[in-house]
């Protein structure tokens, strides 16, 4: 029978929980993956896939798009009569406070057309801690069958509380696909052709 060691990726890329969102993006992307291993001290503490992170991103508070005219004139705001006048930055910091980062901050940062909140966060903050763990001996029935009830769609697998792979549903996949699985977890040659 054709085993999770059989057909997982050895030695998986990892990161690590202090790592930020922007890092964890560009890894992934480089290496064409969807998910990594969360480690920090040689233990797993973790998963991180994009689906984590467009998850927490989607929670974080973004700049908001519009905004109540009756909102801009309260009380105490400094209204400019002048049409020549260019009021200063405070006043437009002042009118979006609620805007997530500090104003001020987005000023100072305008190297980027826009605010690079995966940078400003970490991978600890977007990682699960729901650990999906399967021996390399186990058969990888075993593992599809675990991966369909969780939804997930990659287990770490570990000897003892060592990381040595990871198996996803791409590589159950592509063993059906290359056709080596059956019943007795042996193909003839006939049946291979």
């Amino acid at each position: 029978m054709l085993s999770v060691g059989d057909v997982m990726t050895a030695e998986p890329i990892t990161i690590a929980p202090e790592a930020t969102l922007r890092d964890a993006v560009e890894l992934l992307t480089a290496n064409g993956v969807s998910g990594l291993p969360v480690v920090a001290s040689g233990r797993v503490v973790g998963t991180l896939s994009a689906r984590d992170i467009i998850t927490f991103e989607c929670g974080l508070s973004g700049v908001p798009m519009e905004r109540d005219d009756e909102d801009v004139w309260q009380e105490g705001t400094v209204v400019f009569s002048d049409d020549n006048s260019v009021p200063p930055a405070a006043y437009f910091a002042e009118l979006w406070e609620d805007a997530g980062a500090d104003v001020s901050e987005r000023f100072r940062c305008a190297d980027s057309p826009e605010w690079d909140f995966l940078r400003e966060h970490t991978v600890q903050e977007a990682m699960s801690q729901d650990i999906l763990y399967i021996a390399p001996a186990a058969p990888i029935q075993v593992a599809a069958e675990y991966m369909k009830r969780s939804g997930a769609h990659r287990m770490l697998v570990t000897e003892a509380t060592r990381l040595v792979g990871i198996v996803t549903t791409m590589d159950i996949t592509r063993a059906v696909a290359e056709y080596r699985l059956h019943e007795d977890g042996v193909l003839t040659a006939d049946e291979m052709d």
